[in-house]
């Protein structure tokens, strides 16, 4: 089955919607014009109830209208007129945003969620689309629109995504289904933020530290090991070795908080990352012959002996 939709709706116009608007009117043609060999000219119409409330929402109505995107700040009956809806609303927002479509959807559009939810308030999002006939699709945006636009990576996730991702791919987006599963696309992407915004946070605390003493350079210039094997690998080194050197990082972590403070740097991050080590100190996990296990047996152990809570 293919999809070809053509009326797109995008709930929200800011960073998100408008780089999608963009990357559609530009190079995609959704700009009201027929195509060689259309019978009706294709459209993008946008819904943002920030709409002309201020400074911000007179810039985005000001956008829309350059990239001839009808707009309107409350949910109204042209949304019925969307083969396919893009929410891009923040994620606090996103429930409301489907609530409020959901009576308005045509039945069979597709319903494409881009809101930074978790796996549980991605469901809830879903509930009142196909309650009202509409086709709900869990989507994670991997990259940031500030840079790099349409072409920020997303996961696509949801029963039959196949159409979606071919049709997201050839209109310029770079979209990898994921599996049947609503919501397992969201997960990975709040998953991906632990590690993600955690090294977002130590860069603070580092390298404000290192640019006080003078040796921010020479600290970047360290991270070799990391570039040799990827970031991915690395995380799973760092995770299997834990079980060997906890106790030796959970001492190490002490100075390294004491390093900090004699910068001036409140070392925040640190004190949780000694904390933690100390958990796994405290579970005693460390193999009597001191080998390191294999990634799968470093996670079973953590979960049943040191984060347990299940």
């Amino acid at each position: 089955m293919s999809l070809s939709p053509r009326v797109i709706a995008l709930l929200g116009f800011g960073e998100a919607g408008s780089a999608i608007a963009r990357g559609l009117c530009g190079d995609g043609g959704w700009r009201g014009t027929p195509r060689p060999g259309d019978n009706a000219p294709r459209r993008v119409i946008a819904i943002d109830t920030a709409l002309d409330q201020d400074a911000r929402g007179v810039a985005l109505g000001k956008e829309a209208r350059r990239l001839d995107v009808a707009i309107e700040g409350r949910y109204t009956p042209a949304l019925s007129e969307a083969d396919l809806v893009i929410c891009a609303v923040q994620g606090e927002h996103a429930l409301g945003a489907a609530q409020a479509a959901a009576p308005l959807l045509k039945k069979g559009a597709h319903y494409l969620d881009l809101c930074t939810v978790t796996g549980r308030m991605s469901d809830e999002d879903r509930a009142p689309i196909e309650a009202a006939g509409g086709r709900y699709v869990d989507i994670a945006v991997m990259g940031g629109f500030f840079k790099q636009g349409i072409k920020a990576p997303m996961l696509v996730a949801g029963e039959d995504v196949a159409p979606i991702v071919a049709w997201m791919n050839a209109n310029g987006f770079v979209a990898t289904a994921l599996g049947p599963k609503p919501g397992s696309a969201s997960s990975v992407k709040m998953i991906r933020s632990v590690l993600i915004k955690g090294v977002e946070a130590l860069g603070v605390e580092a390298y404000v530290t290192a640019e006080r003493q003078g040796i921010l350079e020479e600290v970047m210039g360290c991270m070799g090991d990391v570039d040799a094997i990827g970031f991915a690998n690395f995380v799973a080194m760092l995770v299997q070795t834990h079980i060997v050197h906890a106790h030796r990082r959970w001492e190490e972590m002490g100075l390294v908080g004491r390093t900090l403070r004699e910068t001036g740097v409140e070392p925040l991050m640190t004190e949780v990352i000694e904390k933690s080590h100390r958990r796994t100190v405290d579970a005693a996990i460390e193999p009597a012959d001191g080998q390191v296990p294999a990634l799968d047996e470093a996670l079973k152990l953590l979960s049943v002996k040191v984060v347990r809570g299940r």
